[in-house]
C-alpha cells in the first residue's frame, strides 16, 4: 500500500481541480479520455516492463535494455529534468496554500503574493527533502507515503466530503448541469483542454525504480499500479465535481487555485 500511495502522489495534484472544473460535467470525459490512451496504456506498460525486469527496473534499466546504456542514461536524465522543472512550480502552490492557514485573511493574502516568502519556502522544502533522500531509500518511502497521505489523498477526501456535506445541508449546487459531456472539438481551446488533461496523468513509471524493494516485484507492482490507477481517476474526477459543486465558475481563480 505505501508503494500504491507513492504512484498515486506522483500523479495527483490538487492545484489543478480549479482549472478543470470551469469544464463542469465536460471534465469527466477528458478525464476518462484521457486515462484510456494513456494513463491504463503506460501502466499496463510498465507492469509488464516491471515483472520481466523484477530485480532492478526503472527507465533507465528500460531503455538500456532495448537500445543500450547511453540511451538509458538519456531517458532517465531528461526524466529527472522534467521533475526538477516540476517540483518548483507545486512548491509554489504549496506556499501560498500555507500562507493562508494564519490570520487574518488581508495578510494571509499579502503573504502568498510576497515573492520572498515563496522563495524562502521553495529553497527550505526542497533541500530538505533532499537531504532526507540522502538517508536511503527507506527514508525517501516512508517521507513519500507519509507526505503523499498528508499532502494529497487525505486533503482530496476530505474536500469530496466537504462537498457532499454542502449538498447534503440543502445548499444549492453551482455545477452547471447543462454542460454536455461531451466537449465541442470545434473550438481550438477544448483542444488544448484535452491535451493538458494528459499531463495531470503523467509520471505512473516512475516509481518503478523502486521495484525490487517490492517482496513479490512480479505480482506486487501490476496489482499497485493497477489500484493507484483506478484512484488517482476517482480521485481526479471526485475532486474536480466537488470544487464545481460548491463554487461558481466566475469565482474560480486560477492565480490562487484550490485556496
Amino acid at each position: 500500500m505505501a508503494f500504491v500511495v507513492m504512484n498515486i502522489t506522483t500523479i495527483v495534484s490538487l492545484r489543478g481541480l480549479p482549472a478543470m472544473a470551469e469544464y463542469g460535467l465536460t471534465s469527466i470525459f477528458y478525464y476518462v479520455f484521457a486515462a484510456l490512451v494513456f494513463l491504463v496504456p503506460v501502466a499496463l506498460v510498465a507492469a509488464e516492463l516491471a515483472s520481466a525486469y523484477p530485480q532492478q527496473g526503472g527507465v533507465f534499466r528500460w531503455v538500456g535494455e532495448a537500445f543500450g546504456p547511453r540511451w538509458g542514461f538519456a531517458a532517465i536524465y531528461y526524466q529527472w529534468q522534467a521533475i526538477v522543472i516540476y517540483f518548483p512550480t507545486v512548491l509554489v502552490f504549496a506556499a501560498a496554500a500555507l500562507a493562508y492557514i494564519w490570520w487574518p485573511q488581508s495578510f494571509d493574502q499579502a503573504l502568498a503574493e510576497n515573492k520572498v516568502y515563496t522563495i524562502v519556502v521553495l529553497l527550505v522544502v526542497y533541500w530538505a527533502v533532499t537531504f532526507i533522500s540522502f538517508r536511503g531509500i527507506g527514508a525517501s518511502s516512508r517521507l513519500s507515503f507519509f507526505g503523499g497521505m498528508l499532502g494529497t489523498i487525505i486533503p482530496g477526501a476530505v474536500l469530496i466530503l466537504l462537498a457532499i456535506v454542502y449538498v447534503a445541508t440543502g445548499n444549492p449546487v453551482q455545477l452547471d448541469m447543462q454542460t454536455s459531456f461531451l466537449p465541442d472539438f470545434s473550438h481550438l481551446k477544448n483542444m488544448v483542454s484535452a491535451a493538458s488533461v494528459f499531463l495531470f496523468f503523467a509520471g505512473m513509471e516512475m516509481q518503478a525504480v523502486h521495484v525490487k524493494e517490492l517482496k513479490n516485484p512480479s505480482r506486487d507492482y501490476p496489482l499497485s499500479v493497477l489500484i493507484a490507477t483506478i484512484a488517482v481517476v476517482a480521485l481526479f474526477i471526485a475532486g474536480t465535481l466537488a470544487v464545481g459543486t460548491v463554487v461558481k465558475t466566475a469565482d474560480i481563480s486560477l492565480n490562487v487555485s484550490m485556496i
